[in-house]
């Protein structure tokens, strides 16, 4: 089985969920004013199904179902996802249980994801306004609604403002606004704890529910019958479908094409170009990120982190189908991706006092650029980046990061939308 860490295939973390395509209904400013029979009835049971899409093939479908009695609503939401990484054939079943009360309060949210079999679980309850959560580490905002609830506020209230979290997200929280473009017509900006942001556009049906979602990340959700999302597709290799193809002889200087904004990473040198942004790649060009806030007098920790990167191989079995299910899980797995192994170095460096954070963004292979995650690391005199899935202490040359950030589920996100900024790319 080829993996992560071998130089064919690389990152892609799909994972069973559709973070913006549940935010979509995020804070109205300026709502359309609502008019009485303009909102369809709410207090009834129904379901709806979608198919999932990314890089131009089908990925998996959503069920949802929303059930009515006399104390509020039961909404479910099932995705099962089926692609291959590389030669790895991945199969992620998610569902989100929320019960809700009669003006959609939610008292309860339960999620529970089964990546090739092995099962991650999490459960929030909310009292008198305050969430309480089973998941380590987690703080959910008093009041923040669940991010598969908001939908149904916007159809019954035609705006919604206010925090919110993403239970497939490890319940990572923000806030977030909604813009009316039409009357069927919705473009969302959901800005994470952090400041880091995700957005999408949605198209609504007449039963005032999403009909087409286009979310940051590329994924793409369109409404179906049921008997279409029984329907049977191939599995597609996401690696190959969602790789940027390089024109061109190969050197050290790559023009990328598109709204691509490159952050000064060590490893990496970026100057405005005509075509978009022109990189020189390198493992010796130190970046120009600021010095962590503790500098000064730090010896030189080249060696601690080359054994901590060598600690993390020896553990880990590089295996495209096993994906942790957040970073606490990558800090002891045993088997994973590019994601794993970025997360799991990041881990053990903190640990250890060593200021790390994590990078996403793009691996040359061959004739094209693949997803891929890596780290930076403060030596105590530069920082340097760390591929751990590869070994490269310090990498570079073949790295094009795109977005750095703490390795939690929000700074994941964020990264991970920033791969589509990325039209093209040719050797210079």
């Amino acid at each position: 089985m080829r993996s992560c860490a071998e130089p064919r295939y690389d990152h892609l973390r799909v994972r069973a969920k559709l973070v913006v395509f549940a935010l979509a209904a995020c804070a109205a400013p300026t709502p359309l004013p609502a008019t009485p029979g303009d909102l369809p009835v709410i207090d009834r049971d129904a379901s709806r199904d979608y198919a999932i899409w990314l890089g131009g093939a089908r990925v998996g479908t959503a069920t949802e179902v929303e059930t009515w009695s006399g104390s509020g609503v039961h909404l479910e939401r099932t995705e099962r996802m089926h692609f291959l990484r590389g030669d790895a054939d991945v199969e992620l079943a998610t569902t989100i249980a929320i019960d809700a009360d009669m003006g959609l309060v939610a008292h309860r949210v339960h999620w529970r994801e089964t990546a090739n079999g092995v099962v991650h679980t999490g459960d929030a309850i909310q009292e008198a306004g305050a969430w309480r959560s089973n998941v380590p580490g987690v703080a959910i905002a008093n009041g923040a609604v669940p991010a598969e609830l908001v939908p149904l506020l916007v159809r019954r209230d035609g705006h919604f403002a206010g925090p919110v979290f993403m239970p497939a997200r490890n319940f990572a929280g923000g806030r977030g606004r909604i813009d009316v473009v039409a009357p069927a017509r919705l473009v969302a900006r959901v800005e994470l704890d952090g400041g880091l942001t995700a957005e999408a556009t949605i198209d609504r049906a007449p039963d005032g529910m999403p009909a087409r979602v286009v979310d940051g990340e590329g994924v793409i959700a369109l409404r179906i019958t049921a008997a279409e999302a029984r329907v049977q597709f191939p599995a597609t290799d996401l690696v190959a479908a969602t790789a940027v193809p390089i024109t061109g002889h190969r050197s050290h200087h790559l023009v990328l094409d598109g709204d691509v904004v490159v952050p000064a990473l060590p490893g990496q040198a970026a100057t405005a170009a005509s075509a978009g942004v022109s990189l020189e790649l390198g493992p010796k060009l130190p970046g120009a990120l600021p010095p962590p806030p503790s500098v000064g007098g730090e010896s030189d920790r080249n060696a601690e982190i080359r054994g901590l990167v060598a600690n993390v191989r020896a553990r880990i079995t590089p295996d495209l189908a096993a994906t942790p299910g957040s970073s606490r899980d990558a800090d002891v797995a045993t088997a994973g991706d590019c994601t794993t192994f970025a997360l799991a170095y990041t881990a053990l460096a903190e640990r250890r006092g060593i200021p790390t954070r994590v990078v996403t963004g793009l691996r040359v292979d061959g004739d094209r650029l693949v997803r891929h995650r890596w780290a930076v690391s403060w030596t105590g005199r530069a920082w340097i980046a760390v591929d751990a899935a590869f070994g490269a202490v310090p990498a570079g040359g073949d790295l094009v990061g795109l977005a750095i950030s703490d390795a939690d589920d929000a700074g994941l996100v964020a990264g991970e939308a920033a791969l589509t900024h990325v039209r093209g790319a040719t050797w210079n």
